[in-house]
């Protein structure tokens, strides 16, 4: 006989008997009518215009001037002026790379110190995925993880990988390995990519016949951004965020371990016969040189830039640059030929509101016109028509 007083089971996950777990809470949708649509877009136009108007303001007092060099020389591997030369002593040919380019300009303004110093790169995605995470970040945190957690790094993890290199022998302080039982470090194409381009700029005086050194950009130590002898007026020091920099620390060393030349971080080379290895660069790629880990230049470039077209700091010059005739003299080394882009620098002052930003501006003000001209048109419209809905109301009433 089937049992009359069957119950259900309790259900455990059964949500309380709340307004909020029942989705009961009191809700109030706005009828558009059209003086509401009107009301609307009159506030956004008088929101935006004035923001608009503001920042346009503020972009005057914000100075810039930029120049695209890439074009001058058109400096490449088969062109150029052999600023670094390797000779490899085998019969082999002497490799050559680097040129100096010289684009004169005037400042036609004074820009007040701090002046910020720029380089501006097009058409190069850092926010490719790949790209991205290419890197290890246990690895620049200073620790020495194993080369299996390391796997975003290929193929510029183990040397000479992206060369078919990597059973060339080498002998690290008296023990022989090969070069794909070594690692990079850092590793990673983010960091094989940094922009190496260096800037100095010069100011003609005396009618151009002397020129007083403002900044030299390369005359810094890599490891502790330190002004060197005949650096000028400027800085290298804080060009990255601080939260960055706490990223960055000195590389574990060890014989598997391949660095920047270690002479960048106070220490002996290393000691072996290998060019490559002693000096720091990549395996076959004579003179391109592995990143010093702290090096602030490193950790602006793997601060990855959103869009292809960007711009990074490079120097902060703490002097006012004075109106008159100026020259960047620039030691080419990094191509741009390979994917299509272009390489400029700049010199720009900041306002109360940051760098020059017109593109900011040019938007509040589109949407805020945008917003009264449509506003403006629905009110003559209302006017001209009256109430349609409150028309369409009283119809209804009176059918009833």
């Amino acid at each position: 006989m089937a049992d009359l007083h069957h119950h259900e089971p309790k259900k455990e996950n059964k949500p309380s008997n709340s307004n909020f777990r029942q989705q009961r809470l009191v809700a109030w949708q706005p009828i558009m009518s059209p003086p509401h649509v009107v009301a609307c877009l009159m506030v956004v136009a008088v929101c935006f215009l004035p923001v608009g108007v503001v920042i346009l303001m503020a972009n005057n007092d914000a100075l810039n001037v930029e120049f695209r060099y890439d074009t001058v020389r058109q400096c490449s591997l088969s062109s150029n002026d052999g600023l670094a030369t390797y000779d490899p002593g085998n019969g082999e040919p002497v490799q050559r790379q680097g040129c100096r380019t010289v684009v004169n300009f005037t400042v036609s303004e004074k820009m007040a110190a701090p002046v910020y110093m720029y380089y501006k790169l097009t058409n190069f995605y850092q926010n490719h995925r790949r790209f991205a995470k290419s890197r290890s970040v246990s690895q620049l945190a200073g620790n020495d993880p194993g080369k299996s957690s390391m796997s975003d790094c290929d193929p510029l993890l183990d040397p000479g990988a992206a060369t078919s290199q990597t059973g060339t022998p080498v002998t690290v302080d008296g023990q022989t390995t090969t070069y794909g039982a070594m690692k990079y470090s850092p590793c990673g194409l983010v960091a094989w990519s940094l922009f190496n381009d260096t800037f100095g700029l010069v100011k003609y005086t005396n009618n151009g016949f002397t020129a007083q050194v403002i900044c030299n950009g390369s005359r810094f130590d890599k490891a502790t951004a330190a002004p060197l002898p005949g650096a000028g007026n400027c800085t290298k020091k804080g060009i990255t965020w601080e939260s960055d920099a706490d990223k960055f620390k000195t590389p574990e060393f060890g014989n598997t371990i391949w660095t920047a030349n270690r002479a960048h971080y106070g220490l002996a080379p290393t000691p072996t016969a290998d060019d490559f290895v002693r000096n720091g660069w990549y395996a076959g790629e004579a003179l391109h040189e592995v990143p010093v880990v702290t090096d602030e230049d490193l950790q602006v470039w793997m601060r990855t830039a959103a869009l292809p077209t960007f711009r990074k700091l490079y120097r902060v010059i703490n002097v006012d640059l004075e109106p008159g005739d100026y020259a960047m003299v620039i030691d080419e080394f990094f191509p741009v030929d390979s994917f299509g882009g272009s390489k400029s620098f700049a010199l720009s002052t900041l306002s109360w509101l940051g760098g020059k930003n017109t593109f900011l501006a040019v938007a509040y003000i589109v949407v805020g016109a945008v917003s009264f001209v449509l506003g403006a048109v629905f009110f003559v419209v209302y006017k001209a028509n009256g109430d349609r809905m409150q028309a369409a109301i009283d119809s209804l009433s009176e059918l009833q």
